[in-house]
């Protein structure tokens, strides 16, 4: 099992993860409309400050997760999935450990942030686990389709 980098050619597996608009926003937001748009997504995976990794063992497409560079010192872990015929194995640990080994070897980071929507204790906890603590900081929510969807801001410093 290994993180590699993303290529154009995973994006229609990730899209294939997420079979509803609830499911998309949770991973995504707005970001890459519903149904989710291939071209949305490829493009920001060319983005600079973007880095997207794929979790594989193989050929097969384990997770996904994108590294965010924020400032100089700072990186953030967002859209974090794994393939659902994967799910409830520890791949979703696993997928944080080896993107955590990744930031390690950019020895200009240290912190290391992300946000997790309040409901999902399991994602909490794994964070939480890795070292990852609360911060009081913006935004303690994100807003969809008229309804608000509270928001835990989480750290870990090098």
């Amino acid at each position: 099992m290994n993180l590699r980098k993303f290529v154009a050619q995973d994006t229609p597996e990730v899209i294939s993860w997420f079979s509803t608009e609830t499911e998309s926003l949770y991973w995504g937001g707005w970001m890459f409309g519903w149904p989710l748009s291939e071209a949305k997504i490829v493009d920001r995976s060319a983005l600079p400050e973007i880095e997207f990794f794929i979790l594989s063992n193989g050929n097969d497409r384990l997770g996904f997760i994108e590294l965010q560079h924020i400032s100089e010192s700072e990186i953030r872990l967002c859209r974090v999935a794994v393939n659902p015929e994967y799910r409830g194995r520890g791949f979703g640990r696993a997928l944080i450990s080896l993107s955590i080994e990744e930031v390690r070897k950019r020895e200009q980071f240290s912190v290391v942030t992300l946000a997790v929507f309040a409901d999902n204790v399991t994602a909490y906890n794994c964070y939480k686990s890795y070292g990852f603590v609360t911060v009081d900081k913006e935004p303690k929510f994100r807003e969809f389709n008229g309804k608000k969807w509270p928001l835990i801001q989480m750290e870990t410093a090098f």
